[in-house]
């Protein structure tokens, strides 16, 4: 009866071990995880007119696609980051809000976000910008070149932090459940629209003399409070930009 007690007494002071690591872990080595319910803008930026002829065939474009993982530290223009925007979720017809990318029942649950650094962009400052598709513009929400923490979230990716700029998608899976209550459906219609908007960023990159490359590995907590996301949306993919190094 002794010895079984102390067997009892030993598996006591063991499970209260493995407690006590498993709650300082949860408390200290789990990312914290901000919740923002909307976007605080600090600034509002005019984009140029997105152009719609270009000197490059989509058929060449095509033709010349391909992922690019080293970038030059050359700045992109006021002008490639309109076309970029306007390519992922550009309106393309004002009287019904059609978009450059198509959308299971015109919901349209997709955001784009721009992330660069000092110099990266001409004329436009260092930070992180929610593109406004409704009036082409850029809408500051983070100060400060945040392109280094960015590719810590990517599991080290050291590309992004190399490009001028990152695109960085996000989706609201509530929006199309709300069209679409099979949740299974809603969330396939969701991830098929980022990937119509990821071939658009690619194309507009390779007819602009730029390259990217589709990330989807990154921490999901990190992500969210680097772009201080509402609580309704998820990052699906980050798409560096640039000039490919020689």
């Amino acid at each position: 009866m002794q010895q079984k007690s102390k067997v009892v007494l030993v598996a006591i002071i063991l499970l209260s071990i493995f407690l006590v690591i498993y709650l300082s872990y949860s408390l200290f080595m789990k990312p914290e995880q901000t919740e923002y319910q909307s976007r605080t803008i600090l600034g509002t930026i005019s984009l140029p007119q997105a152009e719609i002829s270009g000197n490059m065939s989509v058929d060449e474009t095509i033709q010349n696609r391909r992922s690019v993982r080293s970038f030059s530290a050359t700045s992109l223009t006021l002008n490639d980051v309109s076309q970029l925007l306007w390519a992922a979720q550009g309106i393309t017809d004002s009287e019904r809000n059609f978009r450059a990318t198509p959308s299971a029942g015109h919901v349209y649950p997709m955001e784009v976000y721009l992330v660069t650094g000092d110099g990266s962009v001409q004329g436009l400052e260092a930070g992180i910008y929610h593109y406004n598709p409704f009036n082409h513009t850029l809408e500051k929400i983070v100060e400060g070149d945040q392109r280094y923490n960015l590719s810590q979230a990517a599991h080290q990716q050291q590309w992004v932090n190399d490009a001028p700029i990152s695109l960085v998608i996000t989706g609201n899976y509530q929006k199309m459940i709300d069209k679409y209550p099979n949740e299974t459906l809603s969330m396939r219609f969701v991830h098929m629209e980022a990937g119509h908007i990821g071939e658009n960023i690619y194309l507009e990159a390779v007819s602009r003399g730029l390259g990217t490359v589709a990330i989807g590995s990154f921490y999901d907590d990190q992500m969210i409070n680097i772009l201080k996301l509402p609580s309704n949306e998820t990052p699906l993919y980050i798409y560096p930009v640039g000039y490919q190094s020689s």
